[in-house]
């Protein structure tokens, strides 16, 4: 897919509207939907990926400081982050080339989180996830990203898999 769509985020809108238009995106696209009801987004492995505030919060800004779950976010909102709101979910259902890699690292209290780093590289583009202990995915942050920083984590991780989808239909059996 070489034309994914931006989150339209008009001109016009202050900060804290643009914040809200995009909070009501995120909110509904992975997190609940229209009546309230809890979404089960489930990656292209059928893996249940679990969606927050505190990282809607950090997807949509550039605050480089961000410690999820400490309720402390100086939100300094990004557009070009904002408007890609969409693309965690094409990344996450993997209808493209994906790389998958594995990091590890301490927490704020020394506990070793596992950590999936999924690269969509056609678009510089970067999912963080956690993997928690009953198997499903914390989805972190998405941002794009230069190609240093690809470079720098790809250095740092190893490489599980590269993600290709299935472009080969199928013939019907007879």
């Amino acid at each position: 897919m070489n034309d994914w769509a931006l989150l339209d985020l008009p001109d016009h809108k202050t900060e804290s509207e643009l914040l809200e238009l995009c909070w009501d995106y995120f909110r509904l696209t992975y997190i609940v939907d229209e009546r309230g009801d809890h979404l089960a987004f489930r990656d292209w492995r059928g893996t249940l990926v679990k969606f927050s505030k505190y990282a809607f919060e950090h997807t949509v800004s550039g605050d480089e400081n961000y410690r999820d779950g400490l309720g402390l976010h100086e939100l300094k909102f990004v557009r070009n982050r904002a408007e890609r709101l969409p693309w965690i979910g094409l990344t996450l259902t993997g209808i493209c080339v994906t790389e998958v890699r594995h990091q590890e690292r301490r927490g704020s209290r020394g506990r070793r989180l596992k950590r999936r780093v999924l690269i969509v590289s056609d678009k510089s583009y970067v999912v963080v996830l956690d993997r928690e202990d009953d198997g499903c995915l914390r989805f972190r942050t998405a941002f794009p990203a230069a190609a240093g920083y690809l470079a720098k984590i790809r250095g740092e991780g190893a490489q599980i898999e590269v993600h290709r989808p299935s472009t080969e239909k199928k013939m019907p059996q007879s």
